[in-house]
């Protein structure tokens, strides 16, 4: 193998590492299109010993960037929040006796980590914390309200997903461009001119690299104003680096949803039949977890119908048991495994207790 062979697959390497999105394990992921659609991401590799998984993005042209949408595990009421510890169990403060901290990327309170995702979300969670304690206990109710309306809000969401459609197209495009240079042109050429090329071969690289770290700055301004330190970063990551300028949109759409509910992006993003089966995982998930604070459990379940509603969906209809498997004769009601035994607890989710077929059957017949 050459040394032009062996640099060429590095290359190739450091790309693909490039294509990988670390996220929060049970955090939902999208891939976005061009036409501003969206399809669901599998699960992705899950990395215990760092609490992280792993995505892979779509390698090949056209390009199609990752979204993140990262629902915080904490649960707020008038008198305090709530959270789990590292062993599993439920901690509640009050307002008075909270802490809260933050860092780049994770939220913490009196020391516990309560919330891990993008910079910006973990600065609006912090923000919100401090003005719950700050307000009286009165007014806390209607500030969590607002905060939960704005987050289950799929016209909001909608509203994102149009302006990133519309002002990404070009540097969609012009990664799409750069990939096809870097990865078919370039080898193609090396091999039948040889390294006197190399010289026109830099200077292609040095304008693509300008207009597309240029262009993000453009974009991520737009969509993101605030957040200059981190725009200064990414484009100056995105001039020196052409892997990085490659996939440089992953870097606007990661975050597009900051501070949006899953299920609300998925209004926004995914046809009716995919968004009816992620808003039944949603929908059992949240009414059968674990809770620790009833009134603001049974606020967001409210929000979460009427966002199913919005999309001219029964709620109702998503929670019926799935169509029974042969020889299987329960079910799990959260995440709708079916097993050939009648009790015990859930090998897929941990939920605690199995339901049989006929009892689901006339459980939802009183749903109905």
């Amino acid at each position: 193998m050459s040394e032009l062979e062996s640099l060429f697959l590095v290359v190739l390497l450091i790309y693909l590492v490039q294509c990988i999105y670390w996220v929060t394990p049970g955090a939902a992921v999208f891939a976005l299109s061009f036409r501003g659609r969206g399809q669901r991401k599998p699960r992705g590799f899950v990395w215990s010993a760092l609490q992280t998984e792993g995505f892979l993005a779509w390698p090949l042209p056209p390009l199609t960037p990752l979204t993140v949408a990262a629902w915080p595990a904490f649960e707020l009421g008038p008198g305090g929040v709530a959270f789990r510890e590292d062993n599993g169990e439920w901690s509640f403060l009050p307002w008075d006796g909270v802490v809260v901290t933050q860092s780049e990327a994770k939220l913490r309170c009196n020391g516990t980590a309560v919330f891990h995702g993008c910079e910006s979300q973990v600065f609006e969670c912090f923000r919100l914390l401090r003005r719950l304690q700050a307000a009286e206990k009165t007014a806390r109710g209607a500030i969590i309200q607002r905060w939960l309306d704005k987050a289950m809000n799929a016209h909001g969401a909608e509203r994102r997903l149009h302006v990133f459609t519309g002002r990404s197209r070009l540097l969609r495009i012009l990664a799409n461009v750069q990939l096809v240079f870097l990865v078919v042109v370039v080898p193609l050429a090396f091999a039948r001119f040889g390294p006197a090329i190399l010289w026109r071969v830099i200077l292609f690289f040095l304008a693509m690299q300008s207009l597309l770290a240029l262009e993000f700055r453009t974009v991520h301004k737009k969509l993101f104003r605030p957040a200059s330190s981190g725009r200064f970063k990414s484009a100056l990551t995105i001039l020196l680096s052409p892997m990085a300028a490659i996939r440089g949109c992953d870097v606007l759409a990661r975050d597009l949803f900051s501070g949006c509910h899953p299920l609300a992006v998925a209004s926004a993003l995914l046809p009716a039949d995919e968004f009816a089966r992620f808003a039944g995982e949603q929908l059992r998930e949240w009414q059968l977890g674990d809770h620790r604070e009833p009134w603001y459990q049974e606020t967001v379940a409210k929000l979460m119908d009427r966002t199913v509603r919005q999309r001219g969906v029964r709620p109702d209809s998503l929670l019926l048991p799935a169509e029974r498997e042969s020889g299987c004769v329960a079910y799990c009601p959260r995440c709708l495994a079916q097993y050939i035994k009648n009790t015990g607890s859930c090998t897929d989710c941990g939920f605690a207790s199995l339901e049989p077929f006929e009892a689901g059957k006339r459980s939802s017949a009183k749903r109905t």
